[in-house]
């Protein structure tokens, strides 16, 4: 499965605290493959689901919006959570508040920067129902796509996202796996 997304904003400046979804999407919202993608993150109960990149390179908040978009095709509502820039020492405050809001029945999805980069990630990943692994084509190695599934916890994943650079510039290409990203850790 496929999914063109065009970015409005390719390097994401802008794209942290604003609002707006930087994403002008491309297409019908009754594409097979968007409908593939939503269902297959429906396959778990969740109220707050993390995707975290395997990679510096990848961008989560995109998906997160077009989750959040396929979602309100499909009369739900999911709040997008930019995480991308959250400090370690702010975590638990965060998750204190995400957990009332998903009591109160708001299903997040949280946007986080790859476990290298930014070490709010694991401990935000682990509190969320489950998680999402975004991996870019040609970029992501199986390396630290291995220490990310390590890090944050095999048990944790629903699947895994591949990205795919189509231009330098703006589109990109996604398709959802649906199985298990990467292979058996062994004890």
């Amino acid at each position: 499965m496929t999914i063109s997304i065009r970015h409005a904003d390719p390097d994401m400046t802008g794209a942290l605290g604003n609002r707006e979804a930087p994403t002008d999407v491309e297409g019908s919202w009754d594409r097979d493959d968007w409908q593939r993608m939503w269902f297959r993150t429906q396959s778990r109960d969740w109220r707050m689901l993390a995707l975290v990149p395997g990679d510096d390179h990848t961008s989560t908040f995109d998906v997160a919006n077009l989750i959040a978009r396929l979602a309100l095709d499909h009369g739900e509502s999911v709040r997008v959570a930019d995480v991308r820039a959250l400090r370690p020492k702010h975590v638990d405050g965060f998750l204190e508040g995400a957990r009332w809001e998903a009591d109160k029945g708001t299903r997040i999805v949280f946007a986080t920067r790859s476990v290298s980069t930014n070490a709010a990630t694991v401990p935000l990943a682990r509190a969320a129902d489950c998680v999402i692994l975004c991996a870019s084509l040609g970029s992501t190695s199986l390396t630290s796509i291995k220490d990310t599934i390590e890090q944050v916890g095999r048990k944790h994943f629903l699947g895994s996202l591949l990205v795919q650079a189509t231009t330098k510039s703006a589109s990109m290409r996604l398709a959802l796996s649906t199985h298990s990203p990467g292979p058996k850790a062994r004890p």
